[in-house]
């Protein structure tokens, strides 16, 4: 039997994908799909973990808009999974200097535009969706521990319930250098809502033959081959941290909070790209200093797989 919010995250993710799959097929040249998964079992110390962030999937398009190809539409659904460092622990023994469990779902929408050159992007987003037990956090997590043997998550009926989730977010990359083998970019981006409220300055390094400068799968607009490609690239990022709700709420309505966030994060991200044809999948590791006072460095990875329609 199913309750009513199980029931509404089922229909959300069916309605959602359906949006998704027929979008992207509606026009075709320079259209495209991708689904990109992240999980701290994933990392580069050979051993998977379960806290801070832990896990994330999101699936979406872009569809260009004009004939000159340099405008685009994009739309993605995302969920997001955060839990303690030891899921094992029941909520009465929980930290409240520890990371709470928390899951995030949201649509959202944006527009992207190239220059004419090739050599920047901007693009913007606005983001909705909810937090608490209808993001369907736990219940993909618990259900994904089941079938991999994994041990069970314990602490979800603590997990923070924040409502309705509302983001923007403006990002901004810039080619300075695209010489045959080596690329090098500008990464300057802003986040704000009701729940995260940041802005970051990041620098992206690139090792590859193609013409493209930018990264990741985020470029898009990848040149097709019929003989395999691939790429190396290094993202550094500095992360000026206005607030977050997820690590400044505390989940207990008594007690002290001690959770002090770090104003200055660093990231770094290194990846390894593939590409046959239309066909792209990359390898990513993410790497970041501590959030807050007590928290450790956090490593995960990411395989992300897009298609050129």
């Amino acid at each position: 039997m199913l309750n009513g919010g199980t029931l509404g995250i089922k229909i959300f993710f069916l309605l959602s994908a359906y949006f998704l799959l027929g979008s992207t097929v509606r026009t075709m040249g320079q259209d495209v799909f991708y689904l990109d998964a992240q999980n701290d079992f994933l990392n580069y110390k050979g051993h998977g973990t379960d806290k801070y962030f832990t896990g994330g999937i999101s699936c979406g398009g872009m569809i260009h808009l004009k004939d000159n190809q340099t405008h685009y539409f994009t739309i993605a659904l995302v969920q997001k999974t955060y839990t303690p460092s030891n899921i094992r622990l029941l909520p009465e023994e929980l930290s409240p200097s520890d990371y709470p469990y928390a899951g995030i779902t949201y649509l959202s929408i944006g527009y992207l535009v190239f220059n004419d050159n090739n050599t920047s992007y901007t693009k913007g987003t606005f983001s909705w969706g909810n937090n608490g037990p209808s993001s369907g956090a736990n219940l993909i997590q618990r259900e994904v521990h089941k079938i991999i043997g994994d041990r069970e998550p314990m602490g979800w009926s603590s997990q923070l319930q924040l409502g309705s989730i509302v983001q923007a977010h403006i990002e901004h990359i810039h080619s300075l250098l695209n010489k045959n083998w080596l690329k090098v970019n500008t990464n300057a981006a802003m986040e704000i809502g009701n729940i995260f409220n940041n802005f970051s300055l990041a620098m992206e390094f690139k090792i590859d033959r193609s013409k493209d400068s930018f990264i990741e799968f985020f470029s898009k607009r990848i040149n097709t081959s019929t003989k395999p490609h691939y790429s190396i690239w290094a993202k550094p990022k500095l992360e000026f941290v206005i607030d977050n709700r997820l690590l400044q709420s505390n989940p207990k309505p008594f007690g002290v909070f001690p959770r002090n966030i770090n104003k200055l994060i660093y990231h770094s991200s290194v990846g390894i790209s593939f590409q046959m044809k239309k066909f792209l999948i990359s390898f990513i590791q993410h790497y970041n200093t501590p959030e807050f006072k007590t928290a450790m460095p956090h490593a995960f990875g990411e395989i992300a797989i897009q298609m050129n329609l």
